[in-house]
């Protein structure tokens, strides 16, 4: 595309050709065996990207020793080598160049703790032994053995590891990094260790492998690593032979930056990429939040960067490059920035999943089974919402005789709504793209279509998937009926209008916090009020956590924690008991009610004695969140 020509402009880092500007950066997936092997599901995974046409593959962080490293890739010793030959050619058949980031230790955040310092893990509070001369030595060696065996084993190049807040990262922050020997002190006393790192693979690949280092460009935090200490060490790293920098920023104490949530905005470190650039010769990429081709093109163009790293948008869709050179960019699946990928890998150690792509390491099952199998079917999806819609695109893919019945004037159920706050545009996207795919296919869809027992046999099926989804549940108090009482969909949808500046919104959910917010940016006087302890305990994933507790802050939301008893609501507020046992009357001309919500799921009930093939999915199951919304919907339709 003309418009895109920058992004797609061939480019080069060092040795290495590459036909565009578009990197898929290194992202944890969990797909290697627990010792370190490259399984088919991990060669899979990532020969789907480079079909999609990215220039570059990164493959994830590797270790040198796979001790307290399962499922990630080992590379401690040669018989690893046959593994990583394999994915190596996967990747250039087709038709992309690879390099590997290898990584030393995961420093406070590893099984076994080992900083510069001991300073404790802001999160954890784990104290770290610090980190010897003998104990870097042995990294340094065994740093040095891996960098051969990923020559031997084909890659283009390698990348080395210093963000993330692991241990080289650690080293170059002046907040972990508090040693007053020679890795310490200034830039140059804490860049020592990862040059040496530098100095070490140079050693064993020799002068003309390409090397990339992945740099935490900025802390992020007060006293932390900083732009100006930033381009200091990219020039050391230039000086020594580092073939190209790869802008990331935050670490331990200021994650969220490290993959940014939906609150952080686009092309977010590009201010750091940019400050670097202008003052080395060697090119730049940046990561961060970038998941338009638009924005990556306007990034180049601007001089920001020399490369873009696009990750969780090539999670999201393989296909995002050649969807945006066929001029198919409405066509991308974008990704939401809900961190849910993160989620999984940080916290439960399982393989990679993502909320919006259900094919997301079963990336050959997908293929074979969008494949229709057996006779063409009618279907019946009851639902409109991300649940049904999801599962009638998938079913009509498939080639089946596919209707979606929603009861509402619009589809999109919920998610019409989770798109209003702020910092929801990257869910907005993908609300858009549903219906796009819907639009351009052949499913017929009836707006204001009640469903009953009735009407479901009278239309006659081979299949139905049931998507009803949920419904607001509100405790029976005195005064719960009473006109100044709101729910939240009402509120964010606009049909009702909030009467006055003060408002209590009851529940402590995701949900309600959100809605609290909402109301506290439009200039009202909000008071969050709650059973639980403390806010967004729903919300698992701390970073994402952090981010919306930043929002309630930064608006001024009062809090009521731990509400032993809500006793009535009056026309001038809510009488509850708090936590101290207290009777408190907190005045407000709403009560805007987000109490949570239960399955609607009376219609997949009645109809399971009545229809052969009936698939229950979403929220009529069981309220959860947007992902398992999708893949549900995706799997029952794979099914019939």
């Amino acid at each position: 595309m003309l418009k895109l020509a920058k992004l797609f402009e061939p480019g080069r880092i060092g040795k290495i050709d590459l036909k565009n500007r578009v990197v898929f950066p290194p992202m944890v997936t969990h797909m290697a065996t627990f010792e370190g092997d490259v399984t088919d599901q991990l060669i899979d995974y990532y020969a789907e990207r480079a079909r999609g046409g990215v220039g570059l593959v990164v493959i994830e962080g590797s270790f040198p020793s796979p001790i307290g490293h399962p499922k990630r890739i080992a590379l401690d010793h040669d018989r690893r080598i046959p593994g990583l030959q394999r994915l190596v050619e996967a990747i250039h058949k087709e038709g992309a160049k690879v390099v590997i980031e290898v990584n030393t230790h995961m420093g406070r955040q590893d099984q076994y703790p080992m900083s510069p310092s001991d300073v404790p893990h802001p999160i954890t509070g784990v104290k770290p032994r610090p980190a010897t001369l003998a104990d870097m030595k042995k990294l340094k060696e065994e740093y040095g053995e891996a960098a051969k065996r990923v020559k031997e084993a084909g890659f283009d190049g390698m990348m080395i590891h210093g963000g993330t807040g692991y241990l080289v990262a650690e080293f170059l922050s002046p907040l972990v990094n508090r040693r007053t020997d020679e890795y310490g002190g200034d830039s140059r006393g804490r860049a020592r260790f990862p040059l040496e790192l530098v100095e070490m693979t140079r050693e064993k690949v020799g002068s003309d492998y390409s090397i990339i280092f992945r740099v935490m460009s900025h802390e992020r935090v007060s006293g932390g690593l900083d732009t100006e200490d930033a381009i200091a060490i990219c020039k050391m790293f230039q000086e020594n032979g580092v073939d190209a920098i790869d802008v990331t920023t935050g670490s331990a104490i200021s994650h969220e930056w490290t993959a940014p949530p939906m609150y952080l905005p686009a092309g977010c470190n590009t201010d750091v990429s940019e400050a670097i650039k202008k003052e080395v010769k060697i090119p730049v990429s940046v990561a961060g939040k970038i998941n338009d081709p638009y924005l990556a093109d306007q990034i180049l163009r601007e001089g920001k960067a020399d490369f873009i790293d696009i990750g969780r948008g090539l999670l999201a869709d393989p296909n995002f490059v050649k969807k945006t050179m066929e001029g198919r960019v409405a066509d991308i699946r974008k990704c939401i920035a809900c961190v849910r990928c993160g989620e999984q890998t940080l916290l439960s150690k399982d393989p990679v999943i993502c909320t919006v792509n259900p094919a997301v390491g079963k990336e050959k099952e997908f293929e074979s089974k969008l494949k229709i199998i057996g006779k063409k079917k009618k279907v019946l999806v009851v639902g409109g919402g991300p649940a049904g819609m999801e599962a009638a695109i998938i079913a009509d893919r498939r080639g089946h005789d596919v209707t979606l019945w929603e009861r509402s004037d619009q589809l999109g159920g919920y998610l019409n709504l989770a798109v209003i706050p702020s910092g929801k545009g990257d869910m907005k996207n993908f609300l858009n793209y549903l219906n796009k795919q819907l639009q351009e296919s052949k499913v017929m869809v009836n707006l204001d279509k009640e469903a009953t027992v009735e009407s479901v046999e009278e239309f006659s099926p081979d299949a139905v998937v049931v998507a009803t989804g949920s419904y607001p549940f509100a405790v029976d108090i005195p005064g719960i009926a009473g006109k100044n009482v709101i729910g939240f969909s009402e509120v964010l949808s606009g049909r009702k209008e909030v009467k006055g500046k003060k408002i209590v919104v009851w529940g402590a959910g995701f949900v309600g916090c959100e809605v609290a917010y909402f109301l506290a940016e439009k200039g009202n006087d909000v008071t969050l009020i709650f059973p639980e302890l403390e806010p967004a305990p729903d919300v698992v994933y701390p970073d994402m956590r952090k981010l919306l507790l930043k929002k309630l802050e930064e608006n001024k939301v009062k809090i009521e924690a731990g509400v032993r008893q809500f006793t009535k609501i009056t026309s001038k507020g809510i009488e509850l008991i708090n936590k101290e046992g207290k009777e408190v009357f907190i005045e407000a001309a709403n009560i805007v009610l987000a109490t949570g919500a239960r399955p609607q799921s009376a219609l997949a009930r009645s109809l399971r004695s009545e229809i052969d093939e009936l698939y229950e999915v979403g929220d009529c199951v069981e309220t959860r969140r947007l992902l398992e919304a999708i893949h549900e919907g995706a799997e029952a339709a794979l099914k019939i």
